[in-house]
């Protein structure tokens, strides 16, 4: 099994992005791409998907292009802006890249947006850096 193999199954166990239905789109090994629909449990008190649902799914990318390697990372800063407010029942959707990284340290980059009639219009952008452990997620098998 390949390190985005490995990444692909560990992300069908992850059970936040399970809870906001995130869906997997594509993952390479400097790229992400995934979406979630703005249904009505990512809806604020007033009726507009909430920040932190917006949030997640750009989180739940970086957790996947983020050890998307077999080696165990973790967040150490992570910052997001908003652009504009998209409606309920859209879907939002996220493509993420390698901004730059080295064998301890990932920077990332994450625009966030819903289809406009065919043009993406932009709801977000989150910027993310990581630690790389050095553990992989799973052990290699052994030979023999």
């Amino acid at each position: 099994m390949n390190s985005l193999d490995i990444i692909k199954e560990q992300f069908k166990r992850d059970n936040f992005a399970n809870k906001f239905k995130i869906v997997l789109d594509d993952v390479t090994e400097t790229t992400v791409k995934a979406h979630m629909v703005l249904d009505l449990s990512s809806l604020n008190l007033f009726g507009r998907p909430h920040g932190g649902a917006i949030y997640a799914l750009a989180d739940a990318a970086f957790s996947v292009i983020g050890n998307n390697n077999n080696n165990l990372s973790v967040a150490v800063e992570s910052s997001i802006s908003y652009h504009s407010s998209p409606d309920p029942g859209k879907t939002l959707h996220v493509e993420g890249r390698e901004l730059s990284g080295s064998s301890k340290i990932g920077h990332y980059i994450f625009d966030i947006y819903v289809d406009d009639g065919g043009k993406k219009k932009s709801v977000a952008t989150m910027t993310s850096v990581l630690y790389k452990t050095g553990k992989p997620i799973r052990e290699a098998p052994k030979e023999g």
